[in-house]
């Protein structure tokens, strides 16, 4: 039985706690935190209280805008705020009400942090697909210098490298790859490092050396690429990409087709920012000639490699 008789301090009194989950007292934190708010979980603590983790559901209409199929699932995010009920020792526990806004902070922290392991998430499926597109080539081509001048052995020195690149990252390029193992420096020469010697380098070709290297390179440290060295093609693709993969995650079906105008909504959601659908139509097209989504006309849809990947390394709760 769950009594929710407030004391003076407003807090909420509880008897049995195993009844928390969908008791009179979740009624009540719904009442004064949001309706979306439920219980999650109830941990007893070793000091007698309760350790309440919080979860928030919100609606979201993922319906295939192809088949018109009118779906609106209910989207739960977990741990987005922990509670301490306090046992009194007299067999009731006393549930202080924290701010809504406290508990609003904990919806947006844990919704920025899923967007964040999406981005990171896309940014892994797409790139050996996005490495064939030219401007993702040309912003990636000095660190593919470096690498492809330690796979030769011809004495380049990190002083030529920076003076030919005239690129203000150029030693920042080189202590990234000599921190990841692909290069070593010797009296300024730039030599193979531990993962280059370790791979029989004969059996890539000139293009395939870039795509394998250059991807396990951008797969390790793709967050100081794009945040550090603010390389922003990395920071690009996946955005757009994204803003279809987020639907199709979270419905959980990879044939959803989104269109244009629906995909232009979730990246508005996502970042902030509205792009014209001429723009995202040209954008998907980029995106569909290199297989990393399917289009039609105004509709999009997943391709099946990259939507097992994706779902498989983004949470969606």
């Amino acid at each position: 039985m769950v009594t929710t008789e407030a004391s003076p301090d407003d807090a909420i009194r509880v008897q049995n706690p195993e009844a928390l989950q969908g008791g009179h007292a979740e009624i009540r934190l719904k009442r004064h935190l949001g309706r979306g708010v439920y219980v999650h979980d109830v941990h007893e603590l070793p000091n007698g209280n309760l350790e309440v983790s919080l979860g928030n559901a919100s609606p979201r209409d993922l319906s295939d805008c192809r088949d018109h199929d009118n779906v609106l699932k209910f989207i739960t995010l977990r741990d987005v705020y922990t509670i301490e009920a306090e046992n009194t020792g007299q067999g009731v526990y006393l549930i202080d009400v924290p701010d809504r806004s406290d508990v609003i902070d904990g919806i947006d922290e844990r919704e920025e942090e899923i967007k964040e392991k999406l981005d990171f998430s896309m940014a892994q499926a797409i790139y050996k697909h996005v490495y064939d597109l030219p401007a993702v080539r040309t912003q990636l081509n000095p660190i593919l210098q470096i690498l492809r001048a330690a796979r030769n052995r011809r004495g380049l020195t990190v002083t030529r490298i920076d003076d030919n690149q005239r690129s203000k990252n150029t030693r920042e390029y080189v202590d990234l790859l000599k921190n990841f193992g692909y290069i070593r420096v010797e009296n300024d020469e730039i030599l193979p490092g531990e993962r280059l010697q370790s791979a029989d380098l004969n059996e890539y070709t000139w293009d395939e050396f870039g795509r394998k290297f250059l991807g396990d390179v951008v797969q390790r440290g793709y967050v100081t690429i794009r945040d550090e060295l603010n390389l922003s093609m990395l920071g690009h693709y996946q955005k757009f990409s994204g803003a279809y993969y987020f639907d199709a995650i979270q419905r959980g079906k990879q044939d959803l087709w989104l269109d244009i105008d629906t995909i232009a909504d979730n990246f508005e959601e996502l970042h902030g920012e509205r792009k014209d659908r001429f723009y995202l139509q040209d954008k998907f097209g980029e995106l569909a000639s290199v297989d990393v989504v399917e289009k039609d006309g105004d509709y999009v849809r997943s391709e099946a490699d990259i939507y097992e990947q994706v779902a498989r390394d983004t949470p969606t709760a």
